[in-house]
């Protein structure tokens, strides 16, 4: 059984750059995504400390631009308005790739590009390859989309928030 799935994993005509398994790879180790994929506990401190850097290096963009003191508190809170919005800009970007990732896993048809004259494939995953694909996709991916979404949301409050300061 081993052999067959090996087989038509060795014998799938995509090429390797296009096969959703290897986007999901690249996805869990870009520096910029993995960090969505760990424990909750863990993902919590690391986005706090990411808030926190992202803040000071806007505040220290911006301190050039600080001339009086007296708007200090108005420019904390700009300051924090930026941050959120880049982190809003930044879970949607990875909302988007997850997501797309996880259709291309739900498909039971794939279609790719075998050369560089965009002349459209088409390959019918088999059965294994298929249940391999959902299995990945619902138990990892969905998790992961319905995380980041939920930390958007909060941020999106934190945006309307300092938007009425």
């Amino acid at each position: 059984m081993k052999k067959i799935n090996i087989q038509l994993f060795l014998f799938c005509p995509v090429p390797e750059d296009q096969k959703p398994i290897n986007d999901y790879i690249g996805l869990k180790e870009n520096s910029l995504t993995n960090w969505t994929t760990i424990s909750f506990k863990r993902f919590q401190i690391k986005l706090i400390f990411r808030i926190i850097l992202v803040f000071l290096f806007f505040s220290f963009i911006r301190s050039f631009f600080l001339s009086d003191l007296n708007f200090l508190l108005e420019w904390i809170l700009q300051n924090f308005f930026i941050t959120f919005l880049f982190f809003n800009f930044f879970f949607s970007i990875i909302i988007f790739r997850w997501n797309q990732l996880k259709q291309q896993l739900n498909k039971s048809i794939f279609i790719y590009e075998e050369t560089s004259w965009y002349d459209s494939q088409f390959w019918e995953k088999p059965f294994s390859i298929l249940k391999n694909d959902r299995l990945l996709s619902t138990q990892h991916i969905e998790l992961i989309i319905k995380r980041s979404f939920f930390t958007f949301a909060q941020l999106l409050v934190f945006l309307i928030f300092f938007q009425f300061f």
